[in-house]
């Protein structure tokens, strides 16, 4: 009896100094991961699900969050913005539209926006997602720590189990230390499989990867169907002091002139965007191309310098032409 009870002991203590080295782990690679709260990032991810590229550009600060899904061929762009408990975006039904929406709602969780700070560390993520919850110690209990070699390096790998709620997933988080770099994160349950891979070769852009890819399968009927396959590479990574006030306002979103705006929250339009500011009705002209029109015409020397580029093109061509009629006519 009294042997039985050191074991339990020692094996709760074991226990105990797993869970404490994991956290030790884990909260490393979220203190890498917000050393900065302002900072620009740019980068590139392509869905090979849906064989697109979207590029996409964040200014980040303090939280605040100003997104941009560059145009392509495949979609005209949108931008959001993300101001604690509110979202503005972009949208387009008949006329072009900015929807102002909670931050707990279908239509922000729709936006793509979300704490870039989290690349590489999950696979799909969103506004209500932060650092601490991808890496699973804030909701998961009764970790294990061990060493492993990974492509030539000495790592740390922190593994724990969900139940049956999650679908007796099993996780293995694999850091490299110095540095707490989350290199791979490992998940299988009974039906799926994710995999994501981080490579940290350009230091410039730390505490970010450069490259990630996440893909997930799910067996069905027998079969390994493709769920996600995502590739993000980091193209910029800028480390800011602070934005320009205007970055997060109606202003720095720049929607397009005479965009509605919709406050969804009070279910109420604003007014129209007449490229400055919010206006009662639609305006003709932007405020800026009203500007230009009132501008006074340039005088002096400096409009004839077009005209004489453009008097002597023409004589050139006039030239080559009587050049050619002349060796016709021989």
């Amino acid at each position: 009896m009294m042997m039985a009870n050191l074991v339990i002991v020692l094996t709760s203590v074991c226990v105990a100094d797993d869970n404490a080295k994991a956290l030790a782990l884990l909260k490393g690679v979220e203190q890498e991961r917000l050393k900065y709260d302002c900072f620009y990032i740019r980068y590139e991810e392509y869905r090979a699900e849906e064989k697109q590229t979207v590029e996409q550009i964040v200014d980040f600060d303090k939280g605040k969050i100003h997104k941009e899904h560059l145009p392509n061929k495949f979609f005209p762009g949108k931008k959001s913005i993300l101001l604690e408990d509110v979202v503005y975006c972009t949208m387009t039904y008949d006329e072009p539209h900015v929807a102002i929406v909670p931050h707990q709602s279908a239509i922000a969780s729709g936006t793509g926006i979300y704490d870039p700070r989290m690349l590489g560390l999950a696979n799909m993520m969103n506004h209500e997602m932060d650092v601490a919850l991808c890496l699973l110690y804030k909701t998961r209990s009764n970790f294990s720590v061990s060493r492993e070699n990974l492509e030539g390096h000495s790592v740390y790998v922190v593994e724990c189990y969900d139940d049956e709620r999650n679908g007796f997933a099993h996780w293995k988080l694999y850091i490299e230390e110095p540095g707490f770099f989350l290199i791979r994160t490992i998940m299988e349950s009974q039906t799926v499989r994710l995999q994501i891979d981080n490579d940290y070769s350009n230091r410039e852009f730390l505490p970010f990867p450069t490259k990630t890819l996440a893909k997930e399968v799910e067996q069905k009927d027998g079969k390994a169907v493709v769920i996600c396959d995502r590739r993000i590479t980091v193209k910029d990574v800028q480390i800011k002091e602070s934005f320009p006030p205007e970055t997060f306002t109606l202003a720095g979103l720049n929607p397009p002139l005479n965009s509605d705006i919709v406050d969804y929250r009070i279910s109420r339009r604003l007014g129209y965007w007449d490229g400055e500011k919010l206006v009662d009705d639609p305006v003709s002209v932007s405020a800026q191309e009203l500007r230009e029109l009132m501008k006074p015409p340039m005088r002096g020397w400096v409009p004839f310098i077009g005209i004489g580029i453009g008097i002597g093109i023409v004589l050139i061509l006039w030239g080559l032409y009587l050049s050619i009629r002349k060796k016709m006519s021989k």
